[in-house]
């Protein structure tokens, strides 16, 4: 079943909810990783300096330079953990992505999560959520560079 790209978008209240727990400073300058064609998340965004990738608007994510202080969005959740390492290069204080279980899973793996503590940032929350279009929980995670324990893992195979 080929579904409209529409089903794939953040509807706009959950957007609003979820900037709102999400500790981005009045000052700190925003990059929605992908905003797709209803900008929905960029849109929610109150920040003065913010800015936006879209691959079909010839701004890709994967190619952006310019270090900010947060990376927010809902990526594609098949290139969840690439978006995730992009975003620990180029943010100084925070991300926060939207993603499935897949998603999450992909990201809970220790040596990935080494990279991002040497990155400096550790999982500060995890907001679960649902919507009634999609299957399953969803996560929102929020990283950021405040040291946090909750946390843990082991590099030993066993």
């Amino acid at each position: 079943m080929t579904r409209p790209k529409e089903f794939y978008y953040t509807k706009e209240e959950m957007v609003k909810d979820l900037l709102a727990i999400t500790p981005i400073g009045e000052n700190d300058s925003v990059l929605d990783a992908g905003s797709g064609s209803n900008k929905v998340w960029y849109n929610n965004i109150k920040q003065k300096e913010k800015y936006e990738c879209e691959i079909e608007e010839g701004k890709d994510f994967f190619e952006w330079n310019l270090e900010v202080d947060w990376v927010v969005g809902n990526p594609p959740f098949q290139l969840g953990w690439k978006f995730l390492e992009k975003a620990s290069r180029i943010a100084r204080k925070g991300i926060a992505f939207l993603g499935s279980i897949k998603f999450l899973n992909s990201m809970v793996v220790p040596n990935r999560l080494e990279t991002l503590k040497q990155r400096g940032f550790s999982l500060k929350r995890v907001h679960i959520l649902q919507d009634k279009r999609w299957f399953g929980r969803y996560f929102y995670l929020i990283l950021t560079k405040e040291e946090n324990n909750f946390l843990s893992w082991t590099l030993k195979v066993y």
